[in-house]
């Protein structure tokens, strides 16, 4: 079969369901040679914004599944080799996994391949013995149906064959777009107005470790406080409670940018000289491998598929994470407040780790470069490629 003749259905979260696994595909599928359709679903987020919507916000979960697994059908009627289902593992967003399980019942009952693309992944699931709701429950049975996986982690795949899943498993990143290789951030050491910028953009969400990232920020600002400034890009859930913690702890030099896209994301790395991002549980978030290929030097948490790219003293600086700490202290803000200051004075080690970044962004993490691989798993699904000879698929035992 030739790739450009296939037929492929993918199964996304709508934008304002929340951006990650949206803008993955906003990104890569301009790049696919396959003939694809994308079917919207979701939940949206009062956070964020309308665009990709079909109808109100407050359509009735029952009716807004009735309408997805409709479309679904209707192109498994007309349409697709291949169904490609993204669910979630995150624990905010499990609520995917019933979901997209029925998704791919169906897809099975009209004969289809089914490829699943596994995203967020809880910490607390790593190295368990059971998959949500049990091995033998019936989620678990479902998903062992699926013909492959990709993962975005080594730990992941580890998992998944404990698990039970004995189909192929593919090790995959997720993607930097096009726009971010196209603007040159400012130079290394020549930071505007003398301050040292930090940038986070993503979610805003307990999670993501936002909080102990904020109690940092004061431990800097106490140390220089003039030194630093502190963007926060982004929205969500504890967007209202991070600016009360700001205020209550009188930050001075920080900024609120809010929900950005486009220009204004790429702007918003082109002007900070580094990046933070404290997550508790990951896949591989689009908004690091962005700032890497910007040629940021990271201050980050090792969560997910993080831990398979990121390395101590390369890319940036690792800090250490403490799972049975409560929400809000499971970093030490001294400790993520140090490595920000040691940033700011080695410019050599800064420019060192941007090089770096930005050399393998290009190399590894490219729309191009993950389209070139998607496009060849899915050949290798559909029997039209070798199946184990793919990116970074499982050798043989």
């Amino acid at each position: 079969m030739e790739i450009n003749l296939m037929r492929i259905v993918i199964v996304r979260d709508r934008e304002a369901a929340g951006g990650g696994i949206h803008n993955y595909y906003r990104a890569v599928c301009r790049h696919l040679t396959v003939s694809y359709k994308l079917l919207d679903v979701g939940r949206a987020h009062a956070f964020y914004p309308t665009i990709g919507i079909r109808g109100p916000r407050e359509l009735p979960t029952a009716l807004r599944l009735g309408l997805d697994w409709a479309l679904l059908l209707l192109n498994l009627c007309r349409f697709p080799d291949l169904v490609h289902l993204n669910p979630c593992l995150d624990p905010v967003e499990l609520r995917s996994l019933p979901r997209d399980a029925v998704s791919l019942l169906l897809a099975k009952v009209f004969g289809r391949k089914v490829l699943v693309f596994w995203r967020g992944w809880d910490n607390e699931v790593c190295g368990t013995v059971e998959f949500p709701g049990g091995n033998g429950g019936w989620l678990s049975r479902v998903y062992r149906m699926a013909d492959a996986h990709i993962v975005l982690a080594g730990e992941f795949r580890t998992d998944l064959r404990r698990w039970g899943f004995d189909r192929p498993i593919h090790l995959e990143t997720t993607v930097a777009g096009d726009a971010v290789f196209e603007v040159q951030s400012q130079s290394i050491g020549s930071e505007k107005d003398g301050r040292f910028k930090v940038l986070y953009l993503s979610r805003i969400e307990v999670a993501k470790g936002v909080f102990e990232m904020l109690d940092s920020f004061a431990l800097l600002e106490g140390r220089d406080p003039e030194g630093y400034q502190f963007t926060i890009a982004g929205d969500g859930p504890a967007l209202a409670g991070l600016k009360r913690r700001a205020q209550e702890l009188d930050l001075k030099n920080i900024k609120f940018k809010g929900y950005v896209e486009r220009e204004e994301k790429s702007a918003c790395y082109a002007d900070a000289d580094g990046f933070c991002f404290l997550s508790y549980t990951e896949g591989m978030p689009n908004a690091v491998l962005e700032a890497m290929a910007m040629g940021l030097p990271l201050v980050s948490s090792s969560a997910g598929g993080l831990k398979d790219i990121l390395e101590e003293g390369v890319t940036g600086f690792l800090v250490r994470y403490d799972r049975n700490a409560e929400p809000g202290r499971r970093f030490s803000a001294q400790e993520v407040a140090d490595r920000i200051q040691r940033l700011a004075a080695e410019t050599e080690t800064r420019r060192r780790m941007a090089d770096h970044n930005r050399r393998y962004a290009r190399e590894r993490f490219a729309a191009k470069r993950v389209a070139a691989r998607l496009d060849a798993i899915y050949k290798a699904v559909l029997g039209a490629g070798p199946e184990r000879d793919v990116g970074q698929s499982e050798p043989e035992a």
